[in-house]
């Protein structure tokens, strides 16, 4: 398995890959399946370019990509010493097999090697409790419970913030 930085080349990759998690496991994410589904190749580009702010990493089996995950930083000049994972998927044919553990290590590493980042935080909803265990295991510490963060289907759903020390 390798693991590293998407480029705009990897965009029908990622875009796959993302799209399917966003519809089989819609209340792990923020954001709705036809938000994503919008995206122009342009949009993807962009997304997938790396820059100070924010690098997509993958995991590849052969040449296939099965696990996605993004480390983003605030522009904002009080908020950058804090980095976020967002946008966690492993395609369901390969998870348990340690890839979301490596990707967040990879993403963490990262984070490690960005002058000033002080710290790594994610998000996982209440009850994704299999992520959430990685997350654990990982070295995440739980913050806080931020409740109705987003609502699916008529349904409120808190996510629970946890954070890593870097420093």
């Amino acid at each position: 398995m390798q693991i590293r930085p998407l480029t705009p080349d990897d965009a029908a990759a990622y875009h796959a890959i993302r799209l399917a998690s966003l519809k089989d496991f819609p209340t792990a994410y923020v954001t709705a399946y036809e938000e994503d589904a919008a995206l122009t190749a342009e949009q993807l580009h962009e997304r997938l370019t790396p820059d100070e702010t924010g690098v997509t990493f993958g995991a590849f089996d052969s040449e296939q990509l099965v696990a996605i995950a993004t480390l983003v930083r605030p522009e904002r000049q009080r908020l950058n010493f804090r980095t976020m994972i967002v946008g966690m998927a492993v395609a369901p044919a390969h998870r348990r097999q340690g890839l979301a553990s490596r990707l967040v290590a990879r993403c963490v590493q990262h984070a490690r090697s960005l002058a000033g980042v002080e710290e790594v935080c994610l998000s996982v909803t209440e009850g994704n409790e299999g992520a959430r265990r990685c997350y654990l295991a990982c070295g995440f510490v739980p913050d806080y419970t931020e409740p109705r963060y987003f609502k699916y289907e008529g349904r409120y759903y808190d996510i629970q913030w946890l954070r890593m020390p870097l420093v």
